[in-house]
């Protein structure tokens, strides 16, 4: 996901053209063989037609799911949304109460960091964004801009 400012007060994260591409891949994807298959059902045991019925299912929603992060600066918070075909989760972090952005490197990846969120009320930071490390460099310097917070990195 890349940061795309809207205003001088708003923000979003939003996903990268390749990301876009490649759920449309995806999609065309499983809807190909969700038809070619659905032609020989008649053949099937009920168990593999339910198999492949969960399996295509659960491609959909994941197909249709959707992270939306929005900052707000006039009302001090980052608000996340997930959603698939229905709304998942809304997560809203207070900006007044983060210490810092931190950049880590994950465990056991040696090219692997998280863009973590230090709050000034908990103990373990959050875990924000995940990515290459120029990729979360990038993002930390922007947020770390727009939000006025100070960048941590290892």
């Amino acid at each position: 996901m890349r940061f795309k400012q809207l205003s001088p007060t708003i923000a979003i994260m939003a996903k990268t053209r390749a990301q876009t591409i490649g759920r449309w891949i995806f999609a065309s994807l499983v809807a190909s063989l969700t038809l070619f298959n659905a032609l020989g059902f008649e053949h099937w045991s009920y168990a593999e037609v339910i198999i492949w019925s969960f399996i295509a299912l659960l491609s959909w929603h994941l197909l249709f799911a959707r992270r939306r992060i929005q900052f707000d600066l006039e009302r001090q918070l980052i608000t996340i949304n997930v959603s698939s075909l229905y709304p998942l989760t809304q997560q809203v972090i207070p900006i007044n109460h983060i210490a810092a952005f931190q950049i880590q490197q994950r465990l056991g990846q040696p090219h692997g960091y998280d863009l973590l969120v230090v709050m000034d009320t908990q103990i373990e930071p959050l875990k924000f964004q995940y990515g290459d490390l120029h990729q979360i460099k990038k993002l930390g310097q922007a947020l770390s801009q727009f939000c006025t917070i100070p960048l941590l990195s290892d």
